[in-house]
């Protein structure tokens, strides 16, 4: 499968999510373009916001997460980006699971990367993009496109937000959307995160490493995943 064979999906025709009829509003829904399973978009999911630059810690708490998440089936929605975004899907797919890739550019740039290429299966990837097929990216298209992965998850999930900047806005416009927003807190967080602290002042939900394992802390997102699709979800204690 290549970019060639992207297909549309009109707000109109069946199989096109709800959530994102719903963030345009009053709006006409613009048309998708995509690659893989549409049936992603029918599934619990989780998205993952962060910098592209993030610290090893940041790295390896997105990794685990994200692993956690797809051990008990939940699909993991997040950026292309470098940091964060490529950490959270190649966890994902490495464990087995499925994720969406939302682009902030047009289907026509899309490119499978290197480092996820021997993780690829198209039954358990969606690749997405709300933007003209030829449109490059833009930083004004990266921020709108965070919408749709807060529009698209059940749950967000922030890893080390600067004090400005996409991953900031991106955990702003979850809490707006009243959205259940955990941010990443660890010991080691170097400095330059300080939009970490500024969203849970704002009510997000900090999220802790287990002393015991050294594992994220999930079971109140699981909780949350599991009333919020009226299913159970099991997982380890």
């Amino acid at each position: 499968m290549n970019v060639t064979e992207a297909q549309k999906l009109s707000s109109l025709q069946k199989g096109y999510p709800k959530a994102l009829k719903d963030l345009f509003g009053d709006l006409a829904a613009p048309d998708i373009w995509y690659l893989g399973n549409l049936s992603l978009f029918e599934e619990k999911a989780v998205g993952f916001c962060g910098s592209r630059d993030a610290t090893e810690n940041g790295i390896s708490t997105a990794a685990d997460c994200s692993r956690q998440l797809s051990e008990q089936g939940v699909v993991v929605v997040s950026g292309y980006a470098p940091g964060v975004d490529m950490a959270s899907h190649e966890a994902a797919l490495s464990s087995g699971g499925r994720t969406i890739i939302v682009l902030p550019e047009g289907m026509g740039h899309f490119r499978i990367k290197r480092s996820i290429k021997p993780l690829w299966d198209w039954d358990r990837v969606l690749v997405i993009s709300y933007f003209p097929p030829n449109a490059i990216w833009r930083a004004d298209r990266a921020m709108d496109r965070n919408k749709a992965i807060v529009a698209l998850s059940s749950a967000v999930i922030v890893i080390e937000a600067r004090e400005r900047g996409g991953t900031l806005n991106a955990g702003f416009t979850a809490l707006k959307m009243s959205k259940p927003l955990f941010v990443a807190i660890y010991n080691e967080m170097n400095g330059g995160r300080e939009g970490n602290q500024q969203l849970i002042s704002e009510g997000a939900t900090p999220l802790l490493r287990s002393r015991a394992s050294g594992s994220a802390q999930l079971r109140r997102v699981f909780d949350i995943l599991g009333s919020s699709q009226g299913n159970d979800i099991k997982f380890a204690s």
